[in-house]
């Protein structure tokens, strides 16, 4: 834009001049009126390259230049030939005509190509509001966008909910000056987005149910042309679409959470009334077996529903530990503190939880000695591998085997826990990751309370990881355990390998 507006205050002086230099040499070889085309030619070069104006003010310049230089009396504006005074006067109709057309016609083109320009900017600005997903975003999307189109120093902000102050969303350059945006100006309009005009600022309101979200800050010497106006409210027009659409969803996923907190709380009654009514049960009578008939049981008998009483009371706590954790991945409320860690430690715990499981079934561990140290919450992962071990023993048939098989691959670990038990219907491969999701298979393998593998997929996608039916079929079960490992484990590892084959 700049190298335009300068072409068309140097081009209509030039033109005449370098024409001027150029024929001056071929006067004494062409006619007058071939040295007017040259002219001509000038004039329509101005036009092209610039607007109407300067097209006009070199079809000026070139017939007075034309005049002063190639008629006579030379040197003077005087004319005393009949077709020196046609042909000066068809080069000025001539070059007033075509310079015209020819400045309009690029005029016309130059505003396609602005127009065009412009739609492209609108479309990227609309594109990247579409990968937005929150209000923040849209707010430095916006800002990057108009300081880029309008060339001026657009500053985002940000409402602290908890001090109720704005925040800046990024550094601000030692040059801005105070006050902050005024909050309270917000309130002066019921639009999603408002636009005010402060002594040497524009200021955009976002505002959602009242209250003010975020402010944008654009700041400038002077107040914005006409045609930028448009543009800041065209970009508006398309970020009002944006944040509406990011409120309704964030409305929408409340709304979602809300629900998903009532259907947990009334599964966790559901379960509360039906799974832990056995074991409560079963310690009730124990208990009051004990108390009444005191002096009718041997000793023998008084142990084993003592023994029943405990073995019950450990399941209950089982129960509503996994209950607990349940709620609290839920909520939300379980936070990842992350150390490093080896498998080996994970497995030692994992297999003394598991002793008073086994009874007769024996674990089989497949681990090689060198695994990378996993960056993982250490308590968690043990409960989520704790959780499907326990459910491939709750399911072992008796003398049989349950494999822990551990391998890495590509960027990951996985490891595999397998049973010999009745199998897993294909149909329920993703539904018994589910909360209160529990197969029964007759009273031979007793049902769970549907929460361990629902807590171990809820821990394992936490960390970026998943759990997985990898094989199942009667006598076979195998479930896998990902985890991602960190890129600094994976690049000590492959030093460590160079360094051996070195």
């Amino acid at each position: 834009m700049f190298g335009r507006d300068r072409l068309s205050l140097i081009l209509p002086w030039l033109s005449p001049l370098l024409v001027t230099l150029l024929s001056w040499p071929l006067s004494p070889l062409l006619p007058n009126a071939n040295l007017s085309l040259l002219y001509l030619a000038g004039v329509l070069l101005t036009a092209v390259t610039t607007r109407v104006r300067p097209a006009l003010i070199c079809a000026v310049l070139s017939f007075l230049t034309y005049n002063f230089f190639h008629t006579e009396p030379r040197f003077t504006l005087f004319m005393i030939h009949r077709e020196d005074i046609l042909t000066v006067s068809l080069l000025m109709l001539v070059a007033l005509v075509t310079g015209h057309l020819a400045a309009s016609r690029n005029e016309k083109i130059q505003a396609l190509e602005a127009s065009h320009r412009w739609n492209l900017h609108q479309m990227a600005l609309a594109q990247q509001l579409a990968l937005c997903v929150d209000g923040p975003q849209i707010l430095r999307t916006l800002a990057d966008r108009l300081q880029q189109d309008l060339q001026r120093p657009a500053h985002p902000f940000w409402m602290d909910e908890r001090e109720g102050v704005l925040r800046p969303m990024q550094p601000l350059p030692r040059t801005f000056e105070s006050p902050l945006p005024d909050v309270a100006n917000a309130a002066m309009t019921g639009e999603d987005i408002a636009l005010r005009r402060g002594g040497r600022r524009y200021q955009l309101y976002f505002r959602h149910d009242g209250a003010c979200q975020g402010v944008i800050l654009l700041e400038g010497e002077a107040d914005l042309p006409p045609r930028l106006l448009e543009r800041l409210d065209a970009f508006v027009q398309l970020t009002r679409l944006a944040w509406s659409r990011v409120q309704l969803a964030q409305t929408l996923q409340r709304e979602i959470l809300v629900k998903e907190r009532e259907q947990l709380r009334s599964a966790l009654l559901s379960s509360i009334s039906h799974d832990l009514r056995t074991p409560l049960a079963t310690m009730i009578g124990s208990v009051s077996s004990l108390i009444e008939l005191a002096d009718a049981l041997d000793p023998a008998q008084k142990v084993e529903l003592l023994h029943n009483t405990l073995s019950e009371a450990r399941r209950l706590d089982g129960y509503i530990q996994k209950l607990l954790d349940m709620t609290k991945l839920g909520h939300g409320e379980l936070k990842l503190e992350r150390d490093w860690v080896g498998l080996d430690d994970i497995l030692s715990v994992v297999i003394k939880r598991t002793r008073p499981l086994l009874h007769s079934v024996r674990l089989r561990l497949e681990v090689p000695p060198e695994l990378p140290l996993l960056h993982v919450h250490p308590t968690l992962i043990e409960q989520a591998l704790f959780n499907v071990v326990e459910n491939a023993l709750r399911y072992a048939p008796p003398d049989s085997e349950v494999l822990i098989r551990a391998r890495t691959e590509s960027r990951q670990m996985h490891i595999d826990v397998g049973d010999q038990g009745p199998g897993i219907p294909a149909s329920a491969w993703l539904d018994i990751f589910d909360m209160f999701c529990s197969l029964s298979h007759g009273d031979q393998y007793p049902a769970g309370t549907g929460l361990g593998l629902a807590i171990c997929q809820a821990i394992l996608g936490a960390h970026g990881g998943e759990a997985r039916v990898l094989s199942s079929r009667p006598g076979e079960t195998l479930i896998r355990l990902s985890l991602p490992l960190p890129e600094s484990t994976l690049a000590d590892r492959s030093c460590d390998e160079t360094h051996t084959d070195h």
